[in-house]
Formats: C-alpha cells, structure tokens, sequence
C-alpha cells in the first residue's frame, strides 16, 4: 500500500506498526524490545519541558538498560523543519541506530520526519522509531507527519509508511507529569479523530465500532484523568481512546475540523489540541444537519438517551456534549483569543476548505 493512495470504499489498510506496549509499568519492557531489535545506541528526541521539567528522560533511559547514545532535547511546538534538520545531524553523529521518541505529537511527528529524511534512498525504514507518547494526540499510529517552515509560518504534511513507529509503549504512569491542559486538550484531539472517522462519507463497520469506543471512553474518563493524574486507569483508558480514535485516518480520512485546525495551530503557533477544542462541536453542529443518523450515533456513545428522541434532536446533542466537555475541561476559548483577525478568517478558509471553503468560512465565523 502506498502511502498516497486515495481512499476505497470497502478497503481497510494496516499500517506497519509492530507491537503496541500499554499498561502501567509497560515501559519495562523496552529493554528486552531493544534487544530484540538488535539496538545498543538508541538516540532520544523530545522537547525541553520533558527534558527540563520532569524525570521522564531518566527513567526511559534506566528502563533500556544501557546508555542513551545522545539526547536531542530542542524540538518545539509544531515541529520546526530547523530543529529537525539539528535532530538529525545529532543523530548521525551518535550513530544512532535506533530513534526514541518521548512526549507530545511535535517530539513523535520530529522523529517520524528524521526516519524518512534517513531513509530518503531507501524502500523501507534504515532505523528504528519506539514511540513513547505523554499526551493523547495519538500521531504515534500515524504515517502522517506534520512540520513547521519558520520562514513561511506555514505546517506541511507528509505522508509516508517509512515514518510509522515501528514500537509503542502507552505507559500511563509516564504521562502523569504531562500539564492538565494539555492533557485534556489532546484528549479533545483524539476525539476530533474519532467524531470524524464516524460521519465522514468513507465511514466503515471496523472504523465505526473503534471510533465509537473512543468517544464513550473519553467521555467517561477525560475529566476525571485531568483532574486527577494519579487516576492511572483513567489515564490508561483514555490512551486506549487515542489509539482506537486513530483507527480511520488511513482508511477512512480527516474532515474540516482538521483541515482548519491544520491551518490556524502553526500560522497562529495555537497547540493542534486546543484547535480541537475551537473548531470540532461547531463542524459537528453542520454535520448534524448534514449526517444526523451518523450523528446521532455519536450522541449515544457520548452516553446520552437517544432513543425516544428524533435522529435531529439527538445529532444537535452529539455537538451540544462536545461543547460541554470542552467548557468542563476549562478549554472553551474563540479564535480572537489567540489573535486572529475577522478579515484573516477568508483567507484561512480559503487554505482549509479546497471545495468546502464556504462550510469552512461559516464555521469560522461562528467561533470567532
């Protein structure tokens, strides 16, 4: 399967992951991992408020057994192409032959990038990636990577089966340190995955059943884990949303609420979970009028009674419960927040929406 490849209805495409450690302690088994796949310099890429401000470096490198060959501990919000291009270089002076990602969806998407720029001559990946993911962004279980031109403020996106993680390990004990609001934002970006893998036309039976999973298990745990980190069978369940929430991306697509939120978080410097929390309920609250039965699915897994209520009322409330989890999380904010403009919203349309650039323009409009 290339990487590029539009998407089919009735085709369900894997992505080359192969394993997925989850649990608490699961970060123990990296030393054998390592073993396994022959690594004895493993390079570390994360970003300054992991390195910085919590113990999460030491205990992955205690976890491996041996000694880190370098740590790259530079990699910003939204993955600028020039700590990547610095990542790189330090990795091939340690001799790396493993990379490990540690934190967010800016350190995973760095490292993906990395692997494929190493592997540029190449059909398959030269160099291993282990993912260990801190929030819920879920860009672990994606062969999509998103980077950051300072020059030109603007995020492209690759596509590209070299860049998937070859291990995870979601270990909720390693993402107690990981800040409350960026937590829960992440969180809404999982959901982002899910909401849109349910009523998006490519929608399928498998995608349906884990998407669908994803939201109840958020909704039922997302609070509750922000509010208490400590909550581990939380904060596991909601690492199992991420993942279950990523299951339609390859097969299934992303909708607007991505596609604005891909537009307005490296042009403004606003974290792809808070984007989330702008666009997703208003894009839903269109769908409803669009896809109310594919709605009012989502209404019922978000735990509400649906069935003695009309397909329209309970498609409105699937993007009434967003709203409210957003508000309840402490995240409800507008794009004037953040410094956009009225007379910018055309132009981000413009770049967001291709053929739905009118939807994306009446959606921005509202979360002005």
């Amino acid at each position: 399967m290339s990487a590029n490849d539009s998407l089919r209805p009735g085709e369900y495409n894997y992505l080359p992951i192969e394993r997925v450690h989850f649990g608490s302690g699961s970060i123990s088994k990296i030393r054998d991992e390592l073993d396994r796949i022959g690594s004895r310099r493993p390079f570390l890429v994360t970003g300054q408020s992991v390195a910085k401000e919590t113990d999460l470096v030491a205990r992955v490198e205690r976890a491996s057994g041996r000694k880190l060959a370098g740590t790259f501990t530079e990699i910003k919000q939204h993955a600028p192409m020039t700590g990547i291009t610095r990542a790189t270089s330090a990795a091939k002076e340690a001799k790396a032959d493993c990379l490990i990602s540690l934190g967010g969806g800016s350190p995973i998407d760095s490292t993906k990038i990395i692997v494929k720029d190493l592997s540029k001559d190449f059909e398959l990946p030269v160099i291993p990636h282990v993912a260990i993911p801190t929030t819920l962004s879920a860009a672990e279980f994606s062969h999509i990577a998103g980077i950051t031109d300072e020059r030109l403020n603007r995020k492209t996106g690759f596509r590209d089966l070299r860049m998937v993680p070859r291990l995870i390990f979601l270990d909720p004990e390693l993402t107690t340190p990981t800040p409350g609001w960026l937590w829960a934002s992440t969180g809404i970006r999982s959901l982002d995955h899910a909401v849109e893998a349910v009523y998006l036309p490519n929608h399928q039976p498998y995608v349906d059943t884990l998407a669908l999973e994803a939201i109840r298990l958020l909704f039922e745990n997302l609070k509750a884990s922000s509010e208490d980190p400590m909550n581990l069978k939380s904060r596991l369940n909601c690492q199992m949303a991420a993942w279950m929430s990523f299951a339609g991306v390859v097969s299934v697509g992303m909708g607007l609420s991505h596609s604005i939120g891909r537009v307005i978080g490296a042009t403004w410097n606003i974290p792809h979970g808070i984007t989330s929390c702008l666009t997703l309920a208003e894009v839903m609250r269109m769908e409803a009028k669009r896809n109310p039965d594919r709605l009012a699915l989502i209404a019922k897994a978000e735990g509400k009674s649906t069935e003695s209520i009309p397909v329209e009322k309970a498609a409105v409330e699937a993007a009434d419960g967003v709203s409210e989890l957003v508000r309840g999380l402490g995240l409800s904010k507008l794009l004037r927040d953040y410094g956009i403009k009225k007379d910018d919203l055309p132009g981000i349309a413009r770049d967001a929406g291709g053929h739905e650039s009118a939807d994306a323009l009446r959606v921005l409009e509202r979360i002005w």
